[in-house]
């Protein structure tokens, strides 16, 4: 039950960082400006589905605790491990992309997240695929949307 009561409150304290990235998010201005899209609207819609995901996984975890049914030896604890990594990467994320641009930060980021996901190996392929998924992004804002992303030369 105390291990309950730990993930309980570890759920509510990433809903609480949740909630704080998406205000952060909403005072970057406004994601869209005379029908084009700014460069707040991403950072709005992760804060968004941040708060959106964290809010259910609380909902998950108030439920288990209120059944209380459940065993000490829960063998979520390393899925509860890179919830924290996915935290600060968000953060890492969000300072890089103004100061090294949307390449590397992004690249870096979607990275980082493919790591958390997926099982150990085949680290070549997962930089391919992160280097697709940040170039596929640029063509949508840049290129599709108009919208400026920052660069490292400029």
């Amino acid at each position: 039950m105390i291990l309950l009561c730990k993930k309980l409150i570890f759920q509510l304290l990433i809903l609480a960082v949740s909630i704080g990235y998406l205000i952060t998010a909403i005072n970057l201005g406004s994601p869209i400006v005379e029908g084009s899209i700014q460069p707040s609207f991403f950072p709005l819609i992760l804060g968004s589905f941040a708060v959106l995901f964290s809010g259910v996984l609380f909902y998950n975890e108030f439920s288990a605790v209120k059944r209380s049914g459940l065993t000490e030896t829960d063998s979520a604890g390393e899925k509860q491990f890179s919830v924290p990594i996915i935290i600060v990467s968000i953060f890492i994320y969000i300072i890089a992309f103004s100061t090294v641009g949307y390449f590397i930060s992004s690249a870096l980021f979607v990275f980082a997240i493919i790591l958390v996901f997926s099982s150990k190996g085949k680290y070549a392929q997962k930089a391919a695929i992160s280097i697709v998924i940040v170039t596929l992004g640029y063509i949508v804002f840049e290129q599709l949307f108009g919208v400026r992303l920052p660069a490292l030369w400029g």
